[in-house]
């Protein structure tokens, strides 16, 4: 274990010396970059630090309209509904959404956030979930998925669904914490790559603080469920985000794109130094480079690098050990990492 006393970036001071810093999840590195905070601190000039105040107040911010607007289009959704945290946009919508006369499934791997009593699939899920669509007599199904799984580097695929005949109606419930920000053209994550279909219906929750370094989670979804949600408790009765932060990610939008084209460059840069190496596991949009689990990782600890590693979700469970990249990184640093994996 690391104890960090102040935000690592491209490195990490750990008492007094430092370290290359490939953990974390602060992907396009916006925490080191001054535009960006110079934007953090326009917010608070304005708005204040917090706004401790409940969403159904009859004294509201209309930065929220703002930042929920901003992330319908972003997403392509009809409406957004903005929460405190990514965990507590994933709660509301299965607490909404889930009954048991609906047969509902989740996919292997799918964050806590989204997790319901459902019949977990096995990692051969598109077959089985196709199969069993197929066959039964039910006409309504619901299915439970991360966009993407962080400690596999593994990009859901759904195109299966066009298979999926028209008379079967399917509500995806996605997690897309560590697709937003990331995936798409412009960072509109998983949306970017979904079959559009008459009969499936997409509801996108995600973190915000991931790739987009703001602290708090939304729901984007159809202006039904939307409505729905803001007479959740999880939405009436807890505090929003932070007005700073919703201002900064408002006037951001050319700081998230010079930061995403760093990153993928960086991205692109390992890949082509590791040079089909067989000691990692990577998608070529993540950040994520994932060790087999009996890699020595004496070369990180030689050259002072500290990388992820650590048991999750399960912290009795096995280590997964895997290098994140950053946008704030350098082409010597990709270097270092690379010959240490080799």
């Amino acid at each position: 274990m690391h104890l960090l006393n102040a935000a690592p970036g491209r490195t990490a001071n750990v008492n007094g010396e430092d370290f290359l810093f490939f953990s974390g999840y602060a992907y396009l590195g916006l925490s080191h970059v001054n535009e960006f905070t110079a934007l953090v601190k326009e917010g608070i000039d304005r708005y204040g630090v917090l706004h401790p105040s409940s969403r159904i107040s009859n004294t509201r911010l209309t930065i929220y309209d703002e930042l929920e607007s901003k992330l319908s289009a972003l997403t392509g959704q009809e409406d957004t509904v903005t929460f405190s945290s990514g965990f507590l946009s994933g709660r509301a919508v299965i607490e909404t959404l889930f009954t048991d006369s609906i047969p509902c499934y989740t996919i292997p791997g799918s964050h806590p956030a989204i997790a319901a009593n459902t019949k977990l699939l096995t990692w051969n899920w598109q077959q089985q979930l196709l199969d069993e669509v197929t066959q039964s007599n039910e006409t309504a199904f619901i299915l439970l998925l991360d966009s993407v799984n962080p400690l596999t580097a593994i990009v859901a695929d759904l195109s299966l669904l066009e298979n999926i005949r028209d008379n079967k109606k399917i509500t995806c419930i996605i997690d897309d914490s560590h697709g937003i920000g990331l995936l798409g053209k412009q960072g509109e994550g998983i949306s970017a790559s979904l079959p559009q279909l008459t009969n499936v219906e997409y509801i996108i929750t995600y973190s915000l603080s991931k790739a987009l370094h703001i602290n708090g989670g939304a729901v984007s979804c159809s202006k039904l469920l939307a409505e729905r949600l803001r007479h959740s408790p999880y939405y009436t009765a807890s505090t929003a985000i932070a007005p700073s932060l919703a201002y900064a990610f408002i006037h951001a939008e050319s700081l998230y794109n010079t930061q995403r084209e760093k990153l993928r460059h960086n991205i692109a840069t390992l890949i082509n130094l590791l040079a089909e190496s067989s000691e990692v596991a990577y998608y070529p949009q993540l950040p994520f480079f994932i060790m087999h689990h009996n890699a020595s990782l004496d070369g990180f600890t030689k050259n002072k690098i500290i990388i992820s590693s650590f048991s999750y979700p399960d912290p009795t469970g096995k280590k997964i050990n895997r290098l994140v990249v950053n946008a704030l990184h350098s082409k010597e640093d990709l270097e270092i990492v690379a010959e240490c994996l080799r």
